[in-house]
C-alpha cells in the first residue's frame, strides 16, 4: 500500500511541474524571438543598369571610323561563281571575320577574307555598330574638350610713305606713258611743251601732274590743246583734258 508520505511527495512534484512548465515555455519562446530578431537580412545585390541607348545614324559614319574587320553575329551563306562558271555557296559561321568596305543604306558591303568578292549583309547582323560607336563617342568627347584656337590678331596696318617724283621724273614718266600707248589722242611728236604742274585734287584724291601742250590738225587748221597726266605714288593713273577734266582716250 502507498503510504501517506508518498502521496504527498507526488502531489508536490505535480505542483512544481505546473509552476515550472510555463516558465520554461516562456524562456523557450523568448529565445526563438531573440534569435529571429537578431538574424541579419540578406544583402540585396544592386540590379545591373541597362547601357544607355545610342541611335547610330549610319550616314555620319565615314570611312575613317571603319574598323579593319568585323564579326558575323549569325551563320550566313555566300554565293560566288567558281572557275567553271558554276555558282557555289559557302557558309560563313557565326564569329567569322569579314572586311567592311562601305555602307549602302542599312546594309554593309563587305569582302570575305580569302575570297576576293563583294557581298552585302544587314549591318545589324555584324558587330559593326558596337565597334564604331566607341570611336565616334571618343571623337565627340575630344571635340568638346578641345578649345577652339584663338583667332590670330590682325596685323597692324603699315603706313607707307607716298612716292613723290621731282619735276624731271614726272616729265620722263609722261613721255614713257605716251610711248606705252596710255593715251591715243596725240603722240609725242605732237607735243610742243612738257612740264610738271602743280598738284591737283580730283575725286577726293591728290595727284602730282604732268602738263603738256600738243598741236593737232582740225578742219579749222592746226589747233593747240592741253593735257594733264595724273600721277599717284609714282604711277600713271590717267590722262585728262585740261579744259574739261574728262578722261582722254
Amino acid at each position: 500500500m502507498i503510504n501517506v508520505g508518498t502521496i504527498i511527495l507526488l502531489l508536490v512534484c505535480v505542483g512544481i511541474g505546473f509552476v515550472l512548465e510555463p516558465i520554461f515555455f516562456g524562456l523557450r519562446e523568448n529565445a526563438k524571438t531573440e534569435t529571429v530578431e537578431e538574424a541579419p537580412e540578406p544583402e540585396k545585390k544592386p540590379e545591373p543598369q541597362p547601357a544607355p541607348a545610342f541611335d547610330l545614324d549610319l550616314s555620319m559614319v565615314t570611312a575613317e571610323y571603319f574598323p579593319e574587320k568585323v564579326k558575323l553575329k549569325q551563320t550566313i551563306s555566300v554565293g560566288y561563281v567558281d572557275r567553271k562558271g558554276e555558282t557555289v555557296y559557302k557558309d560563313l559561321q557565326e564569329g567569322t571575320e569579314i572586311k567592311p568596305l562601305r555602307l549602302e543604306g542599312s546594309d554593309l558591303v563587305y569582302e570575305t577574307f580569302g575570297l576576293v568578292l563583294e557581298s552585302r549583309i544587314p549591318v545589324d547582323q555584324t558587330n559593326f555598330k558596337e565597334l564604331v560607336i566607341p570611336a565616334i563617342m571618343a571623337r565627340l568627347r575630344n571635340a568638346e574638350s578641345t578649345p577652339e584656337p584663338e583667332p590670330e590678331p590682325e596685323p597692324e596696318p603699315v603706313e607707307v610713305e607716298p612716292v613723290l617724283l621731282d619735276a624731271e621724273a614726272i616729265v620722263a614718266l609722261a613721255k614713257s606713258s605716251i610711248e606705252a600707248g596710255d593715251v591715243t589722242e596725240f603722240t609725242a611728236d605732237q607735243v610742243t611743251s612738257w612740264g610738271a604742274g602743280a598738284d591737283m585734287d580730283l575725286d577726293n584724291k591728290s595727284y602730282q601732274t604732268a602738263r603738256v601742250t600738243f598741236e593737232a590738225e582740225t578742219i579749222l587748221g592746226a589747233q593747240q590743246y592741253k593735257a594733264i597726266l595724273l600721277v599717284e605714288n609714282g604711277e600713271v593713273v590717267k590722262w585728262i583734258w585740261a579744259k574739261t577734266l574728262l578722261q582722254m582716250k
